[in-house]
C-alpha cells in the first residue's frame, strides 16, 4: 500500500520508535509485560509525554476535566463535524505493548499523514482512559464519560484494590470529580470514528487475512459475587461441619464455564479471572471468597440464559453447603452494530491495494462500542500472533501494523473529504 505523497515528516519509522518508546512506561513487575494501569503512575506519564510528542508535531492538543486526550489536525472547513479515530494507553496487569496503545499510535501517524487544511474536515484522535476493568472492575469508562453514560452510583460503589472508587482517584490526581457532565462531547463532534486494534485472537492468523473489518462488537454482562461461610481449623473441623466459602464457589465457576461451553454456538463465552480468599491460608477453611463473573456475547438470549445458570447455582451452593451468597451486578451492555457505510469505505481500499481482509465481529468490548451509538463507527483490526493477548507474549508483525496504519490513514482521509 503507498503511503500519501504529501505526508509530512512523521514515517513509518518515527511509528515504529514511537512503539517501543510507549513500552518504557510501565511498572516494574520484573519484565513480566506491561503493567499501566489507569491512572497510575505509569499511565500519567505516557499521557504526558504523548500530549507533548503531538503538540510539538503541530496538532492542537488539549486534554479534558479527566484527562482524556485529544489532538486534532484541522481542515477546510473547521464548522463540519470532524472525523475521529483513537483508542486507549492503559492495559491490564502484566499485559501487552499493542493492546490500545497500537490504536493510539496507528492514530498519531494516521494524522501525521496529511498536512493542515489538506482535508475537507478536522481529524481528531482520541487517547480514552480507563478502558480496561482491571482497576474499577468497569470497562471504556472514559468513553462513558464523553457519550455521557455516566454510572455514578455504580461506580461510587465500586472500588479498586486500595479502596477507592473512580471519583477519588480522580480527586487525588487532580482531575475533574464532582461533574463529570463538562466531559461530555457534542453530538455532532464527529462525523465517522474508525478506531484501529489487535484482534487478540486467532481468525485472521488461522485465516490468513492481513486486516479485519469490524461490523459489530459482544458486549460484556458482568457480576461481582461475595460467598460467606465460615472460617475454621482445616485439621479440626470434620468435613459434615464445615461451610466452606471456596468449594461452594468452585461449584458456581464451574457451572458458568458449563454453561459458557453450552452456549459456545452462540459465540458466547464466560470467565471468572479474579479471585479473593479470605483469610487464605493453608491450614483455615475458607471463610469468604468473592470473585468477578463476565460474560460476552452477541447474543442476548443466550447471555441470559448463562446469567440465569449463574442464578440458579448460586441458589443450589447456598442450600449445599450452608453459605451466603450475594450477587451484585455490574453492567449489562448491548451488543453494538457498526457502520456498514464505513466498513464499504475501508473495504473498497482493502481492495484497491490488493490486501486481504475478513469482515467479522469482535468477542472484545472496545471505547467504540459507546461511539457508535452516537457516531457513524467501525474498527480495523490487525492480526495477533497466536491469538496471544492480555499477556506478555502479545505481539503483531509490524509489517501488518504499517498495512493498518496506512489503510487507517487512507480511511480517515476518505471520511474527511465527503
Amino acid at each position: 500500500m503507498t503511503r500519501q505523497d504529501t505526508a509530512t515528516h512523521y514515517s513509518i519509522d518515527d511509528m515504529k520508535a514511537l512503539i517501543e518508546t510507549m513500552q518504557i512506561y510501565k511498572k516494574d513487575n520484573s519484565g513480566k509485560g506491561i503493567t499501566r494501569i489507569a491512572y497510575g503512575e505509569e499511565d500519567e506519564a505516557a499521557h504526558l509525554y504523548l500530549a507533548g510528542l503531538m503538540k510539538e508535531a503541530g496538532l492542537e492538543v488539549y486534554r479534558d476535566g479527566i484527562g482524556t486526550l485529544y489532538a486534532r489536525l484541522p481542515g477546510k472547513d473547521r464548522s463540519l463535524p470532524a472525523v475521529g479515530t483513537g483508542s486507549h494507553l492503559d492495559t491490564v496487569p502484566q499485559g501487552g505493548a499493542y493492546d490500545g496503545a497500537l490504536g493510539v499510535i496507528a492514530g498519531f501517524y494516521a494524522l501525521m499523514q496529511y498536512k493542515p487544511q489538506q482535508l475537507k474536515r478536522d481529524l481528531e484522535l482520541v487517547v480514552f482512559r480507563a478502558e480496561e476493568s482491571s482497576r474499577f472492575g468497569f470497562s471504556c469508562i472514559g468513553s462513558k464519560v464523553l457519550t455521557g453514560k455516566i454510572d455514578k452510583a455504580r461506580w461510587e460503589q465500586n472500588r479498586d484494590d486500595d479502596g477507592n472508587n473512580f471519583f477519588e482517584v480522580l480527586k487525588s490526581l487532580g482531575y475533574q470529580h464532582d461533574n463529570l457532565d463538562n466531559c461530555i462531547i457534542k453530538k455532532d463532534r464527529f462525523s465517522a470514528f474508525v478506531e484501529l486494534h489487535i484482534e487478540q485472537g486467532k481468525r485472521l492468523e488461522n485465516d490468513k487475512k492481513t486486516i479485519g473489518i469490524v461490523n459489530g462488537i459482544a458486549a460484556p454482562t458482568r457480576f461481582s459475587v461475595t460467598v460467606n461461610g465460615h472460617a475454621d481449623h482445616s485439621g479440626a473441623t470434620p468435613m459434615y461441619q464445615r461451610q466452606d466459602a471456596l468449594v461452594a464457589s468452585a461449584g458456581i465457576i464451574t457451572d458458568i464455564n458449563r454453561a459458557a461451553c453450552t452456549e459456545a454456538v452462540y459465540g458466547t463465552v464466560g470467565t471468572v479471572g479474579k479471585l479473593n480468599v479470605v483469610p487464605n491460608s493453608m491450614n483455615v477453611i475458607p471463610g469468604q471468597v468473592k470473585f468477578s463473573v463476565d460474560i460476552r456475547g452477541i447474543d442476548t438470549e443466550s447471555i441470559q440464559r448463562v446469567v440465569q445458570r449463574l442464578n440458579n447455582s448460586v441458589e443450589k451452593a447456598e442450600k449445599d453447603f450452608g453459605v451466603s451468597i450475594d450477587v451484585q451486578p455490574i453492567s449489562a451492555e448491548s451488543p453494538v452494530k457498526l457502520d456498514d457505510s464505513i466498513c464499504q469505505v475501508i473495504e473498497s481500499l482493502c481492495q484497491k491495494h490488493d490486501i486481504s481482509y475478513m469482515t467479522m465481529l469482535s468477542g472484545a468490548g472496545h471505547d467504540s462500542m459507546n461511539m457508535a451509538p452516537l457516531y457513524p463507527t467501525a474498527m480495523i483490526f490487525t492480526p495477533s500472533v497466536a491469538g496471544i493477548s492480555h499477556h506478555p507474549d502479545e505481539f503483531t508483525e509490524f509489517s501488518d501494523i504499517a498495512v493498518a496504519a496506512d489503510l487507517l490513514a487512507e480511511t480517515l482521509g476518505t471520511l474527511a473529504n465527503q
